[in-house]
């Protein structure tokens, strides 16, 4: 019995054994287990890091490596300048009108910057606002729902409210933005301000902040202002690079900005270059410089005048161009309203930069009747004394064309047609020649085509109605309406009628020189013969009359037999068809009459006033033409 009941004590404590075994074991093996899984998470993290970094990242920390072991850098081209030709009576010289001068931009290395809101607020401190704010126009808005009948005191206290709540504000968006670009700490470079003063940068050295630094940079500089934004255009930027962009700096962008270098080279642990290592130079090519053929004193001048015009006729725009008709030379070209191209980011209308003179396809008007009396003429048509009776209208089926003001002027002349611009008189000539032939001649004077004169942003104007069924077309056209042309087209076909009947292809740009001063040059280049020296003779003649005794009075130079041509066009409506109530008005002449030295166009976008080109254009070309006559030293012929 004791010896079972001890047999039964054994057998338990065995199981008791077995058990405590048992669940050692299981214990045991979940350790390792969790161990394993642990073990499998930190690999897998690895995996994800050296991913992220060598992958994801892997061209940021190269580029980081790489500037520790390596020199890179680009060779920037000096961007080429722009002169006119300076000729004191003695000898000539280069007069730049465009040039490079050089500042700082600011940059950072977001990665390196320890504090950027602190860095944000110190910068503030040394550059203040963003640098492309115009105050007048801000301030402009700012008090623009102030009375002027409120108490002076109380206006004045609400501008100085208006005013520190506004830097308040500016100064709060400068610092936020600037934190921003500052916080961007994969970015290993942002540009923070660019055309730094050297003052500026000594103040933001001294602060001895790690992550910033600076470089040069080549920006445009035009010593003289007022001579005429729309020729030059504008280094801008487009997107991250600059670029030039419209009139010169547009059209010739690539031969102005040159082709970047570069060099690399091999540098040891503290920075030198390794001078067995390997290096690699690519030689920057400065920019080719332009010669134009402006004459900066009649360009003066001329900008002077329109812009007074435009001003006194409170004018939408205008245009002025001046021409060397024997070799297509612009002597001078200016538009209105003109904008300064070293604050172009100041101009919020970006029309603006687009120059009139050239940009700007109109309906000219009554100076579209000299190309008819052109086309009569050469076609043997008609005589300058040739005779019409006008009834005062002429029907096209649906449609009546009367003369301005619906005046009758009975029996007249070709030439009294010219003098007294009337609309039947141009359609009965146009008539005469045909207007099959008609069209041939508006083509042949250069209309409807770009002349390719080295400005970007030209127009080649309109004349498909030209090519349209109905004779409607052709008679409006006869007397400037219905058809667009640019100032340009329309100076250029002038020209032609006072140089022999050949039409010159217009250019401004008369040389230009690479960066080994070697010279390109740019020759007259006559594009074909549009009329006969006789018609050119004959009609130039007949302008002459215009001016001495028709409507072209105004445009009169005493002791000077001038020729030319008004215009005043009703402008189209952009809603619909029709004419709204503005009017664009010109003036093509030239002088003198023997001996053309110079042809010019004056137009004048939607004066509010006077509303006549006899009023406006005639008295502003006169105002050039005597100067240019005597700036030329032409002798009178009358």
């Amino acid at each position: 019995m004791i010896w079972r009941q001890s047999l039964a004590i054994h057998r338990r404590l065995y199981r008791v054994r077995h058990s405590d075994k048992q669940n050692s074991r299981t214990s045991g093996g979940g350790r390792v287990k969790f161990l394993a899984l642990l073990f499998v998470i930190f690999a897998i993290l690895i995996v994800v890091r050296l991913f992220y970094l060598q992958v994801l990242r892997g061209g940021f920390y190269a580029a980081l490596a790489l500037g520790q072991h390596e020199l890179y850098k680009k060779l920037f081209p000096e961007r080429g300048s722009i002169y006119v030709i300076e000729d004191n009576g003695r000898d000539k010289s280069l007069f730049p009108l465009v040039t490079n001068r050089q500042l700082n931009l600011l940059y950072a290395v977001p990665a390196k910057i320890a504090n950027p809101e602190e860095t944000a607020q110190k910068l503030f401190e040394i550059l203040g606002r963003a640098e492309n704010i115009d105050i007048k126009q801000v301030e402009k808005d700012l008090f623009a729902d102030i009375s002027p009948a409120l108490d002076p005191k109380l206006a004045e206290e609400i501008k100085s409210n208006r005013r520190e709540k506004w830097h308040e504000d500016q100064e709060k968006a400068e610092i936020e933005r600037l934190t921003k670009i500052l916080s961007k700490k994969d970015d290993p470079y942002e540009p923070i301000r660019h055309r730094l003063t050297d003052e500026q940068v000594e103040k933001i050295r001294a602060l001895k902040i790690e992550g910033l630094d600076f470089s040069e940079e080549a920006w445009r500089f035009y010593p003289e202002k007022g001579m005429g934004g729309h020729i030059f255009g504008f280094l801008g930027f487009s997107g991250d690079k600059k670029r030039g962009q419209y009139g010169l700096e547009g059209y010739y962008d690539k031969i102005l900005s040159g082709q970047i270098g570069e060099i690399r080279s091999a540098r040891d642990v503290w920075g030198d270059i390794i001078a067995i290592g390997r290096h690699s130079l690519k030689e920057k090519v400065d920019g080719s410089s332009l010669v134009l053929t402006i004459d900066r004193a009649i360009q003066y001048k001329a900008c002077q005048s329109l812009y007074a015009a435009v001003d006194r006729f409170k004018a939408e725009g205008g245009s002025v161009m001046v021409m060397n008709p024997k070799t297509g030379a612009i002597i001078a070209m200016c538009g209105a309203p003109d904008y300064d191209p070293d604050q172009y980011n100041k101009i919020e209308n970006i029309n603006v930069y687009n120059n009139p003179a050239i940009f700007n396809a109109y309906e000219p008007g009554s100076i579209f009747k000299v190309i008819t009396m052109a086309a009569a003429l050469d076609a043997g048509k008609i005589e300058p004394e040739t005779a019409y009776i006008d009834t005062g209208s002429v029907k096209f089926g649906p449609y009546t064309i009367k003369n301005f003001n619906d005046k009758i002027y009975g029996q007249r002349t070709m030439t009294e047609v010219l003098e007294n611009s009337i609309n039947t008189g141009a359609i009965w000539a146009m008539e005469q020649a045909t207007a099959k032939v008609f069209t041939k001649y508006v083509k042949d004077f250069g209309f409807g085509q770009l002349t390719d004169i080295g400005l970007e942003k030209e127009a080649a104007g309109d004349i498909a109605n030209l090519d349209k069924k109905g004779e409607i077309y052709p008679a409006t056209a006869s007397f400037g309406q219905g058809i667009a042309v640019t100032p340009l087209q329309m100076l250029t076909a002038y020209a032609a009628i006072a140089n022999g009947g050949k039409l010159m292809k217009p250019y401004i740009v008369s040389q230009i020189i690479n960066d080994k001063n070697e010279i390109q040059n740019f020759y007259p280049q006559e594009i074909r013969q549009v009329i006969s020296s006789k018609t050119s003779t004959m009609l130039s003649a007949m302008l002459v009359s215009v001016v001495e005794s028709g409507h072209g009075k105004t445009a009169q130079v005493p002791g000077y037999r001038v020729g030319g041509k008004t215009g005043t066009a009703q402008v189209p409506r952009k809603d619909g068809r029709g004419y709204s109530s503005d009017v664009d008005v010109s003036f093509v002449g030239f002088a003198p009459f023997a001996d053309p030295k110079f042809v010019m166009i004056v137009v004048i976008f939607k004066p509010q006033y006077g509303k006549e080109a006899v009023v406006i254009n005639g008295p502003v070309f006169a105002d050039i033409a005597k100067f240019i006559l005597q700036y030329y030293n032409v002798p009178q012929d009358k």
